[in-house]
This record gives C-alpha cells, sequence and structure tokens, in this order.
C-alpha cells in the first residue's frame, strides 16, 4: 500500500494493511473492532471489490468463465463453513436473465421496454450532453414498474405531458399510481392534475405554504422483481427541469442501495398516510390557490444583522475603487461559505 496519509478511513485491516500501521507512530492509528452489525456488509463489500479487481485483470475472451467458476468455487466453499444456499451457485456459462414477459391476448410476448440505464446501476444525472436526459430516462422506467410513487413539488403540464402516453398504459393495466404534490408558490397547474387523474393516478395535495412545506422531487418504480429504482434530486415536473435545465438527480438501485429504496418507500408512505396531504379535489385545489393569491405570498424573516468581517470589507473596498474607476460590471471570487450572499447584500 501507499503511506496512509492522515484523515478518517473504513478500511477491513488486511495482513498488508495491518503491516503498514505497524509503520505507523504509536498512538496514532485509531483502529477499531469490527462490530458485528456491520460485519456482514462490511466483509462482504471487502470481498466484493477483491473479485472485481481480480477479474478486471482477466482477459475479455475468458472474464466470463473464469468470474462463473469463481463465484462456484467461493459459494462452495462458503458452504463448508456457514449456511448458504446452494441454489444460489451460477448455473452453465453466465447466463442473465433479463426479464419474464407478459402475454398479450393473442398469447404472444409482450415486449417490454427496459431503462437506458441498467436495473443494478446507481449514477448521477445531470442533463449533460451526451447522457439520458432525465425524461427520456423516466420514459423507459415506467414500462417495466408494478406500481409508481411520485413525490414532486411542482407539477405543471409541460412536464407531464411527454410521459401520459406510458403513464395512461400503466394505469390501464390496474398498476398503481400515487403522486404527492404541493400548491407552494402556485407553480402546480390544475390542468396537469386533471390529466392525471384522468388516467387512473391518485393524487394527495398539501396546501401548507409555511416553513414546514414540502420541497422533494423524487420517482420511486417498485418492481416485484426486487429490481425497484429510484430518482432523487432537483428536477420537478416541468419542461424546463425535464430536459433542457442543469438538473441534478441520483438514480438509486435497490439491488445496490436497498437502504435508500426501503426510506424512500417508508417516508412516502408516511406522508401518504399522514395528515399534511388532502386527496385531490379540483374545487378545492382552485379555492386554496384563490385564497394563497389574495393574501399574496408573505415572507417574513427573523431579525438579523448583516456586518461584514474584515476580509469581507476589503472586498467590498475593492468593489467601490473598480466602480470609482468606471467599472460596473464587476466578478466577486471568494471561497465558498465565506459570506458572498452576506456581502453582495451590504453591497
Amino acid at each position: 500500500m501507499a503511506d496512509l496519509e492522515p484523515g478518517l478511513y473504513e478500511m477491513l485491516v488486511t495482513e498488508a494493511l495491518e503491516a503498514d500501521l505497524a509503520l505507523v507512530t504509536t498512538g496514532l492509528a485509531d483502529v477499531r473492532p469490527l462490530r458485528s452489525a456491520e460485519a456482514a456488509d462490511r466483509i462482504a463489500l471487502h470481498l466484493s471489490r477483491e473479485i472485481e479487481r481480480a477479474l478486471a485483470a482477466v482477459g475479455d475472451a475468458d472474464r466470463v468463465r473464469v468470474g462463473v467458476d469463481v463465484a462456484r468455487h467461493l459459494l462452495l466453499r462458503l458452504s463448508d463453513i456457514v449456511n448458504v444456499d446452494i441454489d444460489s451457485v451460477p448455473a452453465g456459462a453466465g447466463d442473465v436473465l433479463h426479464a419474464i414477459l407478459r402475454r398479450r391476448p393473442d398469447g404472444q410476448a409482450a415486449a417490454l421496454a427496459e431503462p437506458m440505464i441498467p436495473l443494478l446501476d446507481s449514477t448521477l444525472l445531470t442533463n449533460a450532453p451526451g447522457e439520458p436526459r432525465m425524461l427520456h430516462q423516466l420514459q423507459t422506467e415506467i414500462d417495466s414498474a408494478d406500481a409508481i410513487d411520485v413525490v414532486m413539488a411542482f407539477i405543471r403540464r409541460s412536464g407531464i405531458s411527454p410521459l401520459l402516453p406510458m403513464l395512461r398504459r400503466h394505469c390501464e393495466d390496474g398498476r398503481e399510481l400515487r403522486v404527492l404534490t404541493t400548491t407552494y408558490t402556485g407553480s402546480t397547474q390544475r390542468s396537469a392534475l386533471d390529466e392525471l387523474t384522468d388516467l387512473g393516478a391518485q393524487i394527495q395535495v398539501s396546501y401548507d405554504v409555511s416553513t414546514t412545506r414540502l420541497h422533494a422531487k423524487g420517482w420511486l418504480f417498485h418492481r416485484r422483481s426486487g429490481f425497484s429504482t429510484a430518482y432523487i434530486g432537483s428536477s420537478n415536473l416541468t419542461h424546463s427541469a425535464q430536459v433542457p435545465g442543469r438538473e441534478w438527480n441520483v438514480r438509486a438501485s435497490a439491488a445496490r442501495n436497498p437502504d435508500v429504496i426501503d426510506k424512500f418507500a417508508a417516508v412516502f408512505e408516511s406522508y401518504w398516510q399522514g395528515n399534511d396531504f388532502v386527496a385531490y379535489d379540483g374545487e378545492q385545489f382552485d379555492e386554496e390557490m384563490g385564497r394563497a393569491d389574495a393574501q399574496g405570498t408573505a415572507i417574513v424573516l427573523s431579525p438579523i444583522e448583516l456586518r461584514a468581517e474584515p476580509f469581507q470589507e476589503r472586498l467590498l473596498e475593492l468593489l467601490d475603487v473598480s466602480r470609482q474607476r468606471g467599472h460596473h460590471r464587476n466578478l466577486l471570487v471568494s471561497a465558498t461559505g465565506t459570506g458572498k450572499t452576506v456581502m453582495a447584500a451590504i453591497d
């Protein structure tokens, strides 16, 4: 291993690491016993990384064969030590089941769209050139979902319209679609909610516009196969957020991140069963939106004191000097956390 740098680690102590630790000054290495609750996860992670590293070094022509042999030998050896389901030993030459297809009324197999990103993968989508757009990725997830839960601060027709054909087929097949949304800032459109209701979605709305309002954006695609997926990020259901916007969304896989999927499902269910959201009714929606328009959107700030730190005063002085020289388009560059917003307010 390379020299151990000061910092935080969560590494299983191997024989090689143990030898390196012997060279660390006494008292500087914080080594703790592996906790029983973490043992399965930490040891499995260590083994998976070592297996991945070893198989990556095998040539393309032999990697599948060698990989299957490694898996078979490891599981068979493991069964001699602890209880292992022998049925989990890979069969054949390394085939992968991709789908069990539904049957059409004419008896033929119905095609099933596959997500552009494999179900096993967790990744970050940023709507960057060359990567799948959030909208396109969502479109490829709907067909294979047994149920869909959506939590979305804002919903507009421009965002929902491209998804309606797929969502309609989803609901017509008797599969559940539940949507949680809000009226905060008045951005959610009744026409968008009506279209979702018409195709069979269940919708609940929060009319809370206080500081406890919901601001989450997420999709959970439930699959009975165990390969559920979720999207959690910044994209509301608007065209700009789904296609051209610089939005960041994490795609999580139940196969890789079961805890994330389970927590999403549990929190969504708590909202759905709670008192903060009520079943969507068009007339009530209009009344609440009208009341909000009449009252206006009031933002109440706690009393605060804006006081520049010495280094901020220096930057503000530089801005002032620049303006005195006739330069009125100035860029202030300052590190994260050093109070650019405060300096802008004072300026």
